[in-house]
């Protein structure tokens, strides 16, 4: 049997997005999501734990502060928002194995704290149900966010553990003002939870729909 986390991220960033992260869990097929520890609304995420069968992590921010000092602030924080320690950990706009300052250090905190970090080989990162690159460049694309690419994404899923991230939710003008990728996050959200993927899904007799906190670290 092979598994499939499916992450949200950003949660914090903004009201509509936190809406259309929660939505995407409870009527979708969403199982994780992590938290901007530091954006407008992420006062929000202090009702997370209390939604079932959602694992919650930190989506850590790089400053220009000691990466460090920022990482232990960031998880401070989140355990004053959650009310626990993060299930995992992935990097806002950065893959920590491009930078090895950064994988050091989530690596020392995966080994002492025992929970897994996006894409240190933990599970398969499949970044194609996205319609950026996963840095936030390049021109935006909308067949990317379909349901044949969620599809195609799911596809992906070969290896023994496997996540799509996903950023959903809902537009507003607050959003649109701060970050490009706005309105089709309204998209992505629509094709999480399409009866069609969740269709295409049950009968995947090989894959399992999994959360960051069922991985043995």
């Amino acid at each position: 049997m092979k598994y499939l986390i499916v992450n949200a991220d950003d949660f914090g960033y903004s009201p509509g997005i936190n809406k259309g992260i929660i939505e995407a869990h409870t009527k979708g097929i969403v199982t994780s999501t992590s938290v901007m520890v530091n954006e407008a609304a992420s006062t929000e995420a202090s009702g997370l734990a209390s939604i079932s069968n959602l694992s919650v992590g930190l989506h850590f921010v790089l400053s220009k502060n000691d990466i460090q000092d920022e990482l232990d602030r960031q998880v401070s924080k989140f355990v004053s928002l959650v009310g626990r320690k993060p299930d995992h950990i992935d990097t806002h706009k950065l893959e920590p194995s491009s930078k090895e300052s950064v994988k050091n250090i989530l690596l020392k905190y995966s080994r002492e704290n025992h929970i897994p970090i996006r894409s240190l080989a933990f599970a398969k990162l499949i970044k194609s149900f996205f319609g950026l690159n996963i840095d936030g460049t390049g021109s935006l694309d909308v067949t990317r966010v379909s349901n044949t690419s969620l599809k195609r994404a799911i596809d992906e899923a070969t290896d023994d553990y496997n996540e799509i991230m996903c950023h959903p939710g809902y537009s507003d003008d607050y959003l649109r003002e701060k970050s490009s990728y706005n309105d089709v996050r309204q998209k992505e959200l629509e094709t999480l939870i399409s009866p069609e993927i969740k269709r295409y899904l049950a009968v995947q007799e090989d894959l399992s729909l999994c959360s960051w906190n069922e991985l043995k670290v």
